[in-house]
């Protein structure tokens, strides 16, 4: 058989098996099974995602998949015979990626197989074209939720909230918007917003519709107005003590302080006679005993005119915290407007952006309808549109079955998920991972390129160009789709933020092989035997008294019963506490031995207290260990320098001596980062030179 004719015959296999599988899964008895209720539901369900996402996933998987018999319906047997059929076919003539069981005796053997690329290409598009209206179905008829359910979004987003500045990202804002804007900047200026000694400001509206932009702006604006001017983050966790704490480290100090004053003396003390502008953007919770300990300390200030701007997606908190007749209900961008930022996002700055691709401008119209005036989803999805002007991708995105999803006016979680779906492939590994770090993070650049180093997911196609080159190409582009946004510090430093709906949307999607643990999801989340990449974040308020340390002690001691520790490929522990639960993690990870990356933020313990097995973690190529203030002494294993394939040193934060004796033993060593008062020295490997950082 030539090599054509087995493309075609495959090309038909798969369709006859697409359109057998879609009719399966339509059966009553498959429906039945997978509405059953208890364990066996779930079961079901988890053989199901298995199957599905076994087959897409990169490289070999340690762990054994998950038995047939775990699929509770009777005609999952079928459908799993005729895929096993086709990945046999497929394997014998293309032994490059084929199963082991497909070549048989005959896998010692090679031949060079001749056959049309081109051809190829179009072929397999098929067939991915008809796998995603496999999955489509799947998703609706076992009633998956892919993105979460409405019950838990809300927290989930509120715990991931990435943290925000007053440096302006978006430089433009549209018409409408900008109306609005002056309206605001004028009523500030003129005092009409300030008719008071403490004003209060709302602005408030859904996830996405740009309520962070806007204040940016105005901050733009007013800020010279004012004396003094704080931006705080506050997501998820109103805490009037942290707040206050943020907030006076913000503030210029001034002479004759009080030594040992508290944070709320400080604050008045810094602020005396001074007319200040103060943010808290991203307000969640609405504690009114927390705010009114909060406001007290500036209604002590003794200026007039200061104003507070909150900004909020829940009106309640607007209500709450309002003290003027001034809010600011923000809503979604016009039609015209929405067009107008959607054609930037695809065409950039084109003054006639149709001229050159009038077949797309049906197409396109149809898609902005969809993105309901929401500015995130519109330039997400014009960024993923930009990459390929044809009419079959568009009209491809236009009919994606993720619009079906939508569970309302408001709902732009299908918008993001189908960017995430038409990301190329390795783009997707390369965000998912993100899913690990908790709220606030803040990368930048060689931290990102370091740990997919360490991940092993950049892989150079030109010899002669450095991996970290192509790590920095692979940022480039996920800034480019808008899965990371680039903000500029103070001190002019560049960083790398992810925006609270796109993190939530990578926790989804990874959740069969990334699990981020905190103490809200602690108890009820779920953990698949395949699990590979594990962070645990332990916040300073679940420290803060005994009853809310035992729980948290108790739950992830629990973990034991479903995590297997042995198959963790990846370990990161937050907070400054988390060395607290020590011993908790040291029984927790007493089996882990196969870990190739490990991050500790904050760390006041050796390392072998909570990894009993550490030196049996041959393959570790990514360490970084940040010491928290807590305690001193701290030493590197002794058994480091024993790990021949790491790649990746972080000691950037380390405290304490350094002994250096052993390290050309570190052959494939690339980066190892010290502090800035460490002299620049360097060795040399057996395979390079290799610099301190």
């Amino acid at each position: 058989m030539n090599s054509v004719d087995f493309v075609k015959g495959l090309r038909i296999n798969v369709e006859h098996t697409a359109k057998h599988v879609t009719s399966k899964l339509k059966c009553l008895p498959c429906l039945g099974a997978a509405s059953r209720g208890g364990h066996q539901e779930n079961d079901g369900k988890q053989g199901c995602i298995s199957g599905v996402r076994l087959c897409g996933r990169r490289g070999v998987s340690s762990s054994p998949p998950m038995p047939a018999n775990k699929v509770d319906g009777r005609c999952m047997p079928k459908v799993i015979s005729s895929a096993r059929n086709t990945a046999h076919t497929s394997g014998k003539h293309f032994p490059c990626c084929s199963t082991i069981s497909a070549h048989g005796d005959d896998a010692l053997e090679t031949s060079d197989l001749m056959f049309d690329r081109v051809q190829m290409s179009k072929t397999m598009m098929d067939m991915v074209v008809q796998l995603k209206e496999v999955c489509a179905k799947v998703s609706t008829i076992l009633n998956l939720d892919l993105l979460g359910s409405s019950r838990t979004l809300t927290k989930e987003i509120a715990m991931n909230r990435s943290k925000t500045t007053s440096d302006i990202i978006e430089p433009k804002i549209y018409q409408g918007r900008d109306d609005q804007k002056m309206k605001i900047v004028e009523g500030i200026v003129t005092g009409d917003y300030c008719p008071n000694q403490l004003n209060v400001l709302p602005i408030f509206g859904p996830v996405g519709i740009g309520k962070t932009t806007l204040t940016q702006h105005i901050w733009e604006e007013v800020n010279s107005y004012f004396q003094a001017s704080v931006w705080v983050c506050v997501c998820f966790n109103f805490s009037a003590d942290r707040l206050a704490q943020e907030i006076v480290n913000k503030i210029d100090k001034v002479n004759d302080e009080k030594n040992n004053a508290s944070a709320e003396e400080l604050i008045q003390q810094r602020l005396k006679s001074k007319r200040f502008l103060l943010v808290l953007d991203d307000v969640w919770t609405h504690h009114e005993d927390e705010w009114r300990k909060l406001i007290l300390t500036f209604e002590k200030v003794e200026s007039n005119g200061n104003l507070i701007i909150v900004t909020t997606r829940i009106p309640k908190i607007a209500e709450m915290v309002s003290n003027t007749d001034y809010e600011v209900n923000l809503e979604r961008l016009n039609d015209i407007d929405t067009m107008r930022l959607f054609e930037e996002c695809v065409f950039g700055n084109a003054k006639q952006p149709w001229e050159e691709h009038p077949e797309l401008l049906k197409t396109g119209r149809g898609i902005v309808r969809h993105l309901k005036g929401f500015p995130l989803a519109t330039k997400i999805v014009g960024r993923l549109l930009r990459n390929q002007l044809t009419l079959e991708h568009w009209k491809s995105v236009l009919e994606s079955k993720e619009w079906e999803l939508q569970t309302g006016e408001s709902d732009i979680l299908p918008a993001l998920k189908l960017t995430y779906v038409y990301l190329p492939y390795h783009l997707k590994q390369l965000f998912l991972h993100y899913a690990l770090f908790p709220k606030d993070y803040e990368y930048d650049s060689k931290e990102i390129v370091q740990l997919w180093i360490g991940l092993g997911l950049l892989h150079p196609c030109d010899e002669d160009k450095m991996i970290e080159d192509v790590g920095l190409d692979h940022l480039h582009e996920l800034v480019n789709y808008r899965f990371f946004k680039k903000n500029k510090e103070k001190d002019g430093r560049c960083c790398y933020v992810i925006h609270d709906l796109l993190h939530e949307l990578a926790t989804k999607v990874s959740s069969y092989e990334c699990v981020r643990i905190s103490s809200s999801n602690v108890k009820s989340i779920g953990i698949s035997p395949y699990v590979r990449h594990l962070s645990i974040i332990v916040d300073d308020t679940d420290v803060n008294d005994k009853t809310t340390f035992d729980y948290y002690t108790k739950h992830l001691s629990a973990l034991g019963e479903r995590l297997k520790a042995e198959n963790l490929r990846t370990l990161m522990l937050f907070g400054k506490y988390h060395g607290s639960f020590a011993k908790t993690f040291g029984d927790l990870f007493r089996k882990a031995k196969g870990l190739r990356t490990i991050f500790l933020s904050g760390a006041s313990y050796p390392i072998e207290d909570i990894l009993h097995s550490f030196s049996k973690n041959i393959h570790l190529r990514y360490l970084r260990i940040e010491p928290s203030n807590m305690r001193h002494n701290i030493e590197l294993p002794s058994k480091l320098f024993r790990f021949y394939h790491l790649e990746i040193i972080n000691l950037e934060k380390w405290k304490y001596p350094v002994s250096i004796r052993h390290i050309t033993n570190l052959v494939k060593l690339r980066h190892f980062l010290v502090p800035e008062n460490m002299p620049q020295v360097f060795f040399k490997t057996r395979q390079k030179t290799c610099h301190f950082h």
